[in-house]
């Protein structure tokens, strides 16, 4: 009886070791995927509100930078 336990009991250290290998190589593989390096991006302030921003998310209108098309057609209409 005690060899049959011992047996079970190896067999599942075997199956705990051989789960966590594969876990932890999975989660690693995960991270180095989801872990993209970008470059900064410059920041610009919207001339009517203050908010900062990416400029690829800004509205540039008359050399002066805004963070919708609503603050820039306010800022058209406040020229005016």
């Amino acid at each position: 009886m005690t060899k049959y336990l011992l047996l079970i009991g190896l067999v599942w250290v075997l199956w705990w070791f051989w789960r966590k290998s594969r876990t932890s190589s999975r989660g690693s593989a995960a991270n180095h995927h989801t872990t993209v390096q970008r470059e900064a991006e410059r920041m610009v302030q919207c001339t009517r509100c203050g908010v900062n921003q990416p400029v690829s998310e800004s509205v540039l209108a008359d050399g002066r930078y805004y963070c919708c098309a609503a603050h820039r057609d306010a800022g058209a209409s406040d020229d005016s």
